[in-house]
């Protein structure tokens, strides 16, 4: 039946087409996604982080999703059975003496999985996994949830229920790195409700995603050895990628060459003059530099130090049938 769950969690695209994941990205995508729910899910219930529980994996064709089923308590509740502590079951049946039962786990769940969207969705807002304070906030009650209003660096607001606010603030920074991992050009991360159980007044509308354009968001790259050692330092590029993210304070953009982020600075000038060319496709032109700051060569990972950005669509050449 489509719909004996209750929230899926997502692998779509060209690499999962025929509903296949290699069996480690499997297990690290799943693991991810315990963390994620366990991390929420202790916030409301403490105690409920110790429970053992496995989360269902479905296979179809054209996907690869992870499910939350409709019947939690019957499903937690089994499988708490072994492995886990007599003050743990104990603490369960006193839930469900306390007519907390499967509505209550099934409300747990739904809290969880709708503080995972807004994490991500505040996280793509921001362009960071890290911000604890905010600035300029705006407040509005909208049918008794009281939701905070977050201002972006391009100044858009995102309004966000307090208590998921509240949360985003002590998440690890890398808590959703394991599942960020395996996002590629050809795999993003969706998660969501199914349509019965969508539109809450505290949840995001729609879904939440990880894409490869705000990968480098939740995951930071680690790489032992040197990374592109063509692009020698002091050596002109002219490189074809996309701008992922820029940084006021530090003067730089990101931008994603060949599956890796670059850090790069301009030559002169504030990126600003950059802005509207945030998030495109773009041939960047400038020198490799490998130096730190006291002249010492940092040859794992070059940066560029640009003097021109330019858009893709600005290189293509006219069709002989354009106009």
């Amino acid at each position: 039946m489509e719909n004996d769950y209750l929230a899926y969690f997502k692998l779509k695209g060209k690499s999962v087409e025929g509903g296949y994941l290699d069996a480690r990205k499997s297990a690290e995508v799943l693991l991810g996604i315990d963390e994620a729910l366990r991390f929420f899910l202790s916030r409301k219930v403490p105690e409920f982080a110790k429970v053992e529980f496995e989360i269902p994996v479905r296979i179809r064709k054209g996907s690869w999703e992870a499910l939350i089923p409709q019947d939690i308590w019957d499903w937690v509740t089994l499988i708490a059975g072994t492995g886990t502590s007599t003050y743990v079951i104990t603490a369960l049946k006193e839930m469900a003496k306390n007519d907390v039962g499967d509505k209550g786990l099934k409300d747990l769940f739904k809290f969880s999985v709708k503080g995972i969207k807004w994490a991500i969705n505040i996280s793509k807002h921001l362009k960071t996994t890290v911000k604890k304070k905010f600035e300029k906030t705006k407040v509005k009650d909208e049918d008794g949830v009281i939701f905070i209003g977050i201002q972006n660096e391009e100044g858009e607001v995102l309004y966000v229920p307090k208590i998921f606010l509240e949360l985003f603030t002590q998440i690890p920074a890398h808590l959703f790195s394991k599942i960020a991992k395996i996002v590629d050009e050809e795999r993003e991360f969706l998660v969501d409700f199914i349509e019965e159980e969508k539109n809450d007044v505290d949840d995001y509308i729609g879904h939440a995603s990880i894409t490869k354009h705000d990968k480098n968001i939740f995951y930071e790259e680690k790489d032992d050895d040197v990374l592109f050692p063509e692009l020698m330092h002091g050596s002109y590029v002219e490189l074809e990628g996309h701008v992922t993210r820029g940084n006021k304070s530090s003067n730089s953009i990101g931008f994603e060459y060949n599956g890796h982020i670059l850090t790069c600075h301009p030559k002169k000038g504030n990126i600003i003059k950059d802005k509207d060319l945030l998030f495109t496709d773009c041939v960047i032109k400038g020198h490799v530099d490998r130096l730190d700051s006291t002249g010492k060569f940092i040859e794992k990972r070059p940066r560029i130090i640009y003097n021109q950005l330019i858009p893709l669509d600005n290189l293509k050449s006219p069709s002989l049938f354009d106009g």
